[in-house]
Order: C-alpha cells, then sequence, then structure tokens
C-alpha cells in the first residue's frame, strides 16, 4: 500500500518507520532540513531502538516538500502535524489543518484520511459534514516523544474513530506498523475517539500535578519526597508509572488537553480539571522562591532540548527568577556538538536549573537544582 504521511515530527516519523516494513511511504512537510536528512536515511528521531531498527529492516520510505507530489496514487493519507493554541491560549486553531485536510481530499478523493494528532471534540464529525468526506477518520496516537518507534512497533492498544468497515481496515493498517501483534483494537465513534484523546492527557496532567505538589509539600517541610512517592506507589492501585516529580507540565499535547477539556465543559459540572492548571502555577512560584533562597549570583537554565513557549515551565521559572532580579543565563542545543559553550555555561553559573539530570551535568551535580528524583 502507498501511505503519504503529511508532517515530519515524532508522531509522523514513528508512523513511518513502523510503515515502511510493510508498505511504500511518503512523508511531506515544509522543513527542507528534515526532508533531506529523511532521504539520506537520518531520521531525526530521538528513539534509543532506533540504530538497531534501521540496521535490521529495510524500509521503503522518502520524503518531500511537495505535498501534492507526496498524496500522488496514495492509498491512505495520515495527518500527523499538531495543531497550533489560539492566541489567548484558549484553544485550538485549526485552520491549517482544515486547509490540509481539504488539499488532500481534493487530491484523493474517496482515499481515507487519517487525523492522528489531536483536535478538538467534534472537529471530524464536523470536517466530514462539511466536505462530504466519509472516508475521514481519526485515530488518535499515544506515542511517547522519546520512544515513539518503540511505541509504534509494540502498541498496547489502537483506537480508530469509526465503527464500520474502514475503521477496521484502518485499524489493520496501524497495527501492520507493529512487530508482533497483540494490541487491543478499539473502534468507536469519531468524538468519542476525540474524547479519549483528551481525557486520557488530562488525566496524565492531574497524575504529574498530583506528585508534583506531593514533592512541592516535602520540599517545604523538609520530607524525602522519594521516599513517600516510593511509599505511596507501593499500592497496587496507583502504581509506579509517571511518577516523577519536575519542575511542571511541559511540552504542548498535557496542559492543552486540560484547557480545551476546560472550555467544552461549558456549564457541565467541573471541579477537578479547572484546578490542574492553577496547581501548575503555585509550582512554579514554589520553585522560584526555593532557588532565590539559596541567593545564587548567577542562575543557569539547562535546556538541551531547546523547548521554549509561554506556557514552558522552564519559561515561566527563568520569567520568575528575573522578576526577582536574578541574572539568568540558557543553555540550548546539543551538549555534545558544542561542549565548549556547555563548560562555559557551567563555569559561569552559581546553580543550574534541569527538568531531567543527564550525564553531561554530572560533574556539576553539587550545583544542580533539579526534582528529577529517579535519575
Amino acid at each position: 500500500m502507498r501511505i503519504a504521511i503529511i508532517g515530519l515530527g515524532y508522531v509522523a516519523l514513528g508512523d513511518a518507520l513502523g510503515l515502511a516494513r510493510r508498505h511504500q511511504v511518503v512523508l511531506t512537510g515544509p522543513v527542507p532540513d528534515r526532508v533531506e536528512a529523511i532521504n539520506a536515511g537520518d531520521f531525526p528521531l530521538g528513539d534509543p531502538t532506533l540504530a538497531a531498527y534501521l540496521a535490521r529492516h529495510q524500509l521503503d520510505i522518502r520524503a518531500t516538500l511537495d505535498t501534492a507530489q507526496a498524496l500522488e496514487g496514495a492509498e491512505l493519507v495520515l495527518i500527523s502535524a499538531p495543531l497550533a493554541f489560539s492566541a489567548d491560549g484558549e484553544d485550538f486553531c485549526t485552520k491549517e489543518l482544515e486547509s490540509r485536510i481539504e488539499f488532500a481530499f481534493q487530491r484523493c478523493p474517496g482515499v481515507p484520511i487519517v487525523l492522528r494528532s489531536a483536535v478538538p471534540i467534534g472537529f471530524t464529525a464536523q470536517m466530514r459534514a462539511r466536505l462530504g468526506a466519509s472516508a475521514l477518520l481519526y485515530a488518535p496516537e499515544f506515542l511517547r516523544e522519546s520512544h515513539a518507534l518503540q511505541d509504534t512497533c509494540a502498541p498496547k492498544f489502537l483506537i480508530v474513530g469509526d465503527r464500520g468497515a474502514l475503521g477496521a481496515k484502518v485499524a489493520a493498517v496501524l497495527q501492520s506498523a507493529a512487530l508482533r501483534g497483540g494490541a487491543e483494537i478499539k473502534l468507536m465513534g469519531a468524538s468519542e475517539a476525540e474524547a479519549v484523546k483528551h481525557f486520557s492527557q488530562a488525566y496524565l496532567a492531574a497524575r504529574v500535578a498530583f506528585f508534583n505538589e506531593l514533592d512541592s509539600y516535602a520540599l517545604s517541610f523538609g520530607l524525602n519526597a522519594r521516599q513517600v512517592i516510593d511509599g505511596v506507589c507501593l499500592d497496587p492501585r496507583i502504581g509506579t508509572y509517571a511518577n516523577n516529580p519536575c519542575f511542571g507540565m511541559g511540552g504542548q499535547r498535557v496542559p492543552r488537553s486540560t484547557q480545551h477539556l476546560n472550555k467544552v465543559f461549558g456549564q457541565v459540572p467541573s471541579q477537578v480539571l479547572p484546578t490542574v492548571t492553577g496547581s501548575n502555577t503555585s509550582r512554579i512560584s514554589l520553585l522560584v522562591s526555593k532557588v532565590m533562597e539559596r541567593a545564587p549570583r548567577t542562575i543557569g537554565i539547562y535546556n538541551p532540548k531547546g523547548v521554549s513557549g509561554a506556557r514552558d515551565p522552564l519559561t515561566l521559572i527563568s520569567e520568575g527568577l528575573k522578576a526577582k532580579g536574578a541574572e539568568v543565563r540558557e543553555f540550548t542545543g546539543d551538549a555534545s556538538a558544542d561542549p565548549e559553550a556547555l563548560a562555559g555555561f557551567k563555569a559561569a553559573c552559581d546553580l543550574v536549573l534541569a527538568q531531567r539530570i543527564t550525564p553531561d551535568l554530572h560533574d556539576i551535580s553539587a550545583k544542580v537544582f533539579s526534582r528529577d528524583l529517579f535519575a
């Protein structure tokens, strides 16, 4: 089967690498460097299983900047481009996605078009009605950013927002990316599948907020947070997953799903979800205070992935520290590619803040501030 994938991010790459063992896959997106890298066999995907996977499997995969060319002859289209958020940060902007869907629909009439990234609840049904596109489906992904290939090749479950034969066909294609069977497949309505995606992310957000608040309490009252978390997680109803504190919810998907649900709940009574964002704000405020108590002259923000954005916890902490008069420096980029810059950054800072502790920081562990308790 010839499959076109619109998108060049980790979701698109995870799908493409998994499917390309059995299908002809063409990726497309407006990022020349990524297209060139993919065509050279250099996949920008930080998955620890990637090298062994590429050595073991023959893949039929290429990339192009020309979306029309990618769609030519496609028998299935996956759209894996994440949505932007509105300027006020209240909800998703769908205009660009709508344009991509319309273009794919015009170029590939009758071909199944599958949306993979988060969309507003009800969006797929609205687009189906507007375009008369009965072959437009929603199949949410649940890939971890640093393990996208691993999760694609060993999915525990697959959800497709269509309960008919088309949904079963799409599920079978997605299942073909797995190295072995066994994934539980759930076919459901499109809006139900969209809701599953957002409520799953919102649950994870609430769990992150819970363990961050536990850590904030321990930090404030001199308790060993690791010991408390280890004890709490002995209860099998709670489990040991997603329990490592951090500076705050980051990335895009988890906090955005929570915000989207807060908006669409409308008049429906809701107490838990609205508190999650507030919990994140309180966490940032506490950490800024704890850092300032140490009276450092120069504070470093270690941000090797270059994550940024108005709601990113590192950005919020940096702004909070600057508002209190602190001198703040930031290190972004690949530490291994520029060791001199990293060494200069370490030497210039009295205290270095890091979401997660990496080997690059082991030589200055005495001046690293992190809530990464399981490093």
